[in-house]
């Protein structure tokens, strides 16, 4: 033995596949099945081989040397190797696995000291000298004939070479096809279980349930406040200057309770006309007339120097502001030309005229002027119902239905854009807040969904409650009316409308159609009756009638308006086919009874007032503006 050498034993493997018993050639540790080459001339101490795959090395020549060399391999895992010694052969080397290197050695010979060295790797730590070595050819033998040496096992950490399989870990699931939902990969065995549902519904609950909260609680409140104003607006009066609730009835009835006079605004008032209007049409062909003061008589106006605003200036003094349509007609085809007299108008501004008796009492065209203030009595040609009592608001544009707190009360008529006519016992029993009625026109079926406000309610200030004299209204709106095939106006009659007893005559409304019946009709109804005399209708009612009122129906009864029906328009079909409001609702004893017929609100009596009230109510900074 040589100085430096130490006491080995050394333990030759015996191959059980194979020929390499005897050989006298150590058994390198397995590795990952490639080509390996031996590494240098090595002796090692005996080891003991733990499962993993097999290899046959190939032959090399070694110089036997005293050496500890002890691994450790479990599932492909290298232990760390104690060595003592290497004895290196450098004439005579086997190359290790391909792109690694043998040990490096001093230049003494000796191996350099290494410890832990990453055996999957095939690289081992060198000192700055690297010796030379022929690679020897290297011999694969197949694993399946290779018996692997025990080793003597070292205890020491374990390392995990950089090459060793990784442990799988979640494999990437493809994507599933369009529209379906994509599964949800589970986590690794051990880690944090995440629930996605759970972490996109928090959001949801952290702000959907609070929002949906508040909005209920809100919309609570809003019904309540509702609820709570119903009540009160039932009940009571609201003093906005005095800040204080007064009882409903004392709105309205002539007291003053509330500060300035609050509670008595906006409320129905009577209305009195004083002077009489300069301003009326004849009947025949709506022939205008103007009253010359000079001459204290009416006189026709020459067509002579006539233009549109001469027209605009006439009808606004008849309250009426829409486009006039005047046409000429020849003196030739008045009744009796030869009284004829003749004037002319100057205009002063757009709401008043001067009449002027034109010189020498003649007209130099031999024409007068007819006007029509507004298109009126006109309706959507279709057949009469035969053998029923409904209606079609097409036969009767002009039928409007007035409703307080969104009940009907009564009927009314359109005169122009901005005016309805009414009765005005439709405002009794305390039904005179003027904020609370609409008006609804253009329906054949009441609904109660909309409706259009009213601006100022005017009754006839010689209106008495409950005797019915005088009993008309008028309802200016706040809003115009847009004119449709439902929506047109009704034409008033001339000033020398004369309708002979027992003509025909067409009442319209929403009233009961059985006397003492619970339910109103909910389709419009007409009912075609006839002109009675005074004279019959007094013997039936006492004397009562007036010659302001008229009376219609049949003698022998069943045709007649009832209760719902009030404020109604009485039409006839006049000269020019036209039609005319002659009559309003007013009162009657019971419903369609024989001897009992309808009495009527005359509207030729009330001419007069019906253009006062509208011509002051649109004169400019006027009190009842």
């Amino acid at each position: 033995m040589s100085v430096g050498e130490e006491d080995v034993n050394i333990v030759i493997a015996s191959s059980t596949a194979g020929g390499d018993e005897g050989s006298g050639r150590i058994t390198q540790p397995s590795m990952p099945r490639r080509a390996i080459a031996t590494v240098p001339t090595i002796v090692s101490a005996s080891t003991t081989h733990t499962s993993g795959p097999t290899r046959t090395s190939a032959p090399t020549t070694r110089t036997p040397g005293p050496t500890t060399f002890a691994t450790s391999r479990t599932s492909g895992t290298t232990a760390p190797t104690t060595h003592n010694s290497w004895l290196i052969n450098n004439s005579s080397h086997t190359p290790g696995p391909t792109g690694t290197t043998g040990p490096t050695v001093n230049p003494t010979g000796s191996a350099a000291s290494s410890s832990n060295i990453p055996r999957s790797t095939g690289t081992i730590a060198t000192n700055p000298i690297v010796p030379t070595w022929t690679p020897a050819p290297a011999t694969h033998t197949p694993n399946s004939t290779r018996t692997p040496l025990p080793t003597i096992h070292t205890p020491g950490p374990v390392r995990t070479p950089a090459n060793a399989a990784r442990v799988p870990g979640p494999s990437r699931i493809p994507g599933p096809a369009s529209g379906t939902p994509r599964p949800v990969p589970k986590p690794e065995t051990g880690g944090p279980t995440v629930n996605y549902k759970k972490e996109k519904a928090f959001p949801i609950r952290k702000y959907c349930v609070p929002t949906v909260a508040v909005l209920l609680v809100l919309a609570s409140i809003a019904v309540v406040s509702i609820l709570i104003k119903v009540v009160l607006d039932n009940y009571y009066y609201f003093c906005v200057k005095s800040f204080k609730f007064i009882p409903l009835g004392q709105r309205c009835d002539g007291k003053s309770d509330c500060a300035g006079d609050e509670d008595e605004s906006r409320c129905v008032q009577p209305f009195d006309v004083t002077a009489d209007s300069n301003v009326r049409f004849k009947e025949a062909g709506s022939l205008l007339q103007l009253y010359v003061p000079s001459r204290s008589s009416w006189s026709f106006i020459c067509s002579d120097n006539w233009d549109t605003t001469k027209a605009k200036a006439v009808c606004a003094q008849v309250g009426y502001f829409s486009e006039p349509v005047s046409s000429s007609v020849s003196v030739s085809e008045i009744s009796t030309p030869s009284t004829v007299l003749y004037s002319t108008v100057q205009v002063l501004n757009d709401r008043s005229i001067q009449v002027n008796p034109s010189l020498g009492g003649s007209c130099t065209s031999g024409q007068v002027v007819s006007l029509s203030c507004a298109a009126c009595g006109t309706r959507h040609k279709q057949q009469r119902i035969i053998g029923g009592s409904n209606s079609d608001i097409m036969r009767y544009p002009w039928q409007v239905d007035l409703q307080y707190m969104g009940q009907h009360i009564c009927g009314g008529s359109i005169l122009n854009s901005r005016w309805i006519l009414t009765a005005a016992h439709c405002f009794d029993k305390g039904q005179r807040q003027i904020d609370r009625w609409r008006v609804q026109y253009g329906v054949t079926t009441l609904t109660y969904v909309f409706g259009y406000f009213v601006d100022k309610i005017f009754l006839h200030s010689r209106y008495v409650v409950d005797h019915y004299p005088n009993d008309i209204a008028l309802l200016k709106l706040k809003s115009d009316i847009v004119v449709s095939a439902s929506v047109q106006s009704v034409c008033l009659p001339g000033y020398d409308n004369n309708l002979a007893d027992g003509s025909s005559l067409w009442v319209t409304g929403w009233g009961h159609t059985v006397e003492g019946g619970a339910a109103k009709a909910s389709q419009l109804q007409e009912v075609t009756i006839n002109l009675i005399s005074s004279t019959t209708c007094n013997q039936e009612y006492g004397g009562q009638i007036l010659d302001t009122m008229l009376c219609a129906g049949k003698i022998e009864g069943g045709a007649d308006t009832c209760k719902g029906d009030s404020g109604g328009p009485l039409v006839s079909l006049g000269q020019n086919s036209r039609w005319d409001q002659v009559g309003i609702v007013s009162w009657g004893d019971g419903c369609g009874r024989p001897n009992n017929v309808g009495v009527y609100t005359n509207v030729l009596s009330f001419l007069n007032w019906i253009y006062g009230v509208m011509r002051v109510s649109m004169v400019q900074n006027c009190a009842l503006c």
